[in-house]
């Protein structure tokens, strides 16, 4: 569960700063998400509230369980170090079997040899799928996905998407993506950002009819991995 408390915000996006939220409340209970709203360039810094990446100006946000980092992003895929450097690192952070951590991504990923390379050399694709991978190692208590879950017809995407339907029984996903029938697909509700708050709505059709979802800035191309920079903890949550 997420639960924001009296929650101001006003982050410094697109060359200014931008009035984010003003004094929001909300508990976020266990659940499937799709967040919706008529600004979708903003859904980035509101990942960035929710997933604790960045703390409010006022107020705080506080999780019952362990929430995840902004998946989908690959701003910290990048640099001299290896697959199996961001392996061992994640392990340490979240205290989770590296053995084990190598072995799920290396089973996941369609070309298992790339992880022994500085990432910096990586296609686009095998980034893609490292950051996904990666992911499904920790036993997060809530998902939260920014961009569009796996979808090309391929091993990688059967095998992702069993495991990750097996990791979601009985957790919360928080899902922002272009994507229509993904959101639907994935989500019963919709957690509607509009006028500096956020609220929880239960007729998802509805919600999507009223903001129907659209790429965002941060979407398109490798524009979001600019805006990370170098890795370092708060890009994983911690």
């Amino acid at each position: 569960m997420i639960h924001l408390n009296g929650v101001t915000d006003e982050p410094y996006a697109f060359g200014s700063r931008q009035p984010l939220l003003a004094g929001a409340d909300l508990d976020i209970p266990v659940g499937r998400y799709a967040l919706l709203s008529p600004a979708p360039e903003l859904h980035r810094q509101i990942v960035d509230v929710l997933c604790g990446l960045r703390p409010p100006r006022q107020g705080f946000v506080k999780h019952e369980g362990s929430v995840s980092w902004a998946i989908g992003r690959q701003g910290f895929i990048r640099g001299k170090a290896t697959g199996l450097n961001m392996i061992e690192l994640t392990c340490q952070m979240y205290e989770i079997d590296a053995d084990a951590t190598r072995e799920l991504v290396a089973d996941l990923v369609s070309d298992p040899a790339t992880l022994a390379r500085p990432m910096e050399h990586w296609p686009l694709h095998a980034r893609q799928e490292f950051s996904f991978a990666l992911a499904l190692a920790p036993a997060f208590d809530v998902y939260v996905i920014e961009g569009a879950i796996p979808f090309e017809p391929c091993r990688f995407t059967r095998l992702w998407l069993a495991l990750f339907e097996q990791r979601l029984i009985g957790r919360t996903l928080i899902l922002s993506s272009y994507r229509q029938n993904q959101l639907a697909d994935y989500c019963l509700k919709g957690l509607i950002y509009e006028r500096s708050a956020l609220r929880i709505e239960d007729d998802l059709d509805q919600c999507i009819r009223k903001f129907p979802p659209r790429r965002s800035r941060s979407e398109s191309g490798s524009a979001g991995d600019d805006v990370l920079g170098g890795f370092d903890e708060g890009q994983l949550g911690l």
